[in-house]
């Protein structure tokens, strides 16, 4: 595999199924942000391979919400790695299996419900809040962006210039807002991209779609006072 950062020491991994999935490798050695959908994990060790680090040195996994496309892969890379899993607090219910996931709306949510994966549940390691500081990327603050679903969060770095935004938005075809069929409060989660839209960051990292490189949080506030 073939790596390439989209900054020192963050990678963007290729190839992964719906949901994105970015590896760290800083002075503590290697952590997760979010792990793609189930049937990733070879390919994330794959990704560790070619970084010339050993699978153990994956010490930690931040899942941005419960999400299966984000969760997908925890189990199996955990068994193999022994990395732990954070969460926020509001979204720990539905990883451990205390809540039941959110069905999805609409038509295309009965097809998913019918054929899709099927709920599972995952222990976890540690509980986030908003203003904890995640200590991996040279330290990032969790900034709570509910919405999608009731824990989804962003990691953000004001010195580094750069978020994880999680699914506060997507940028597929253009800056999108999450699919309501899948969004525990659409209204909740506009404000979260609006909350989202007063740091300042050059580069945006969301869970679907392409790296934002370059006034990321100009784009973002242009795109909210257009709505």
């Amino acid at each position: 595999m073939d790596l390439h950062p989209v900054v020192p020491g963050i990678y963007a991994l290729p190839g992964m199924k719906t949901g994105r999935s970015y590896l760290i490798e800083d002075a503590r050695g290697l952590a997760l942000v979010d792990t793609s959908t189930q049937g990733c994990a070879a390919r994330i060790l794959e990704a560790i391979d070619a970084l010339r680090r050993p699978a153990r040195e994956l010490h930690t996994i931040v899942a941005t919400h419960y999400h299966l496309d984000h969760t997908g892969n925890v189990a199996a890379l955990r068994e193999r790695t022994g990395a732990r899993l954070y969460v926020h607090a509001a979204d720990a219910p539905y990883v451990d299996g205390r809540t039941p996931w959110m069905a999805m709306r609409g038509p295309l949510g009965g097809l998913a419900a019918r054929f899709g994966p099927r709920p599972y549940s995952i222990s976890v390691d540690g509980e986030l809040h908003d203003g904890d500081v995640v200590p991996i990327a040279g330290g990032l603050t969790v900034v709570h962006l509910p919405g999608h679903t009731p824990g989804n969060i962003g990691l953000y770095s004001r010195e580094r210039g750069l978020v994880f935004t999680g699914d506060a938005l997507m940028n597929v075809f253009g800056l999108r807002t999450p699919l309501d069929m899948s969004t525990h409060d659409p209204a909740q989660a506009r404000d979260s991209v609006r909350k989202l839209a007063t740091l300042d960051f050059e580069i945006a990292l969301p869970g679907h779609g392409a790296p934002i490189i370059g006034r990321a949080s100009e784009k973002i506030r242009g795109w909210t006072e257009r709505w």
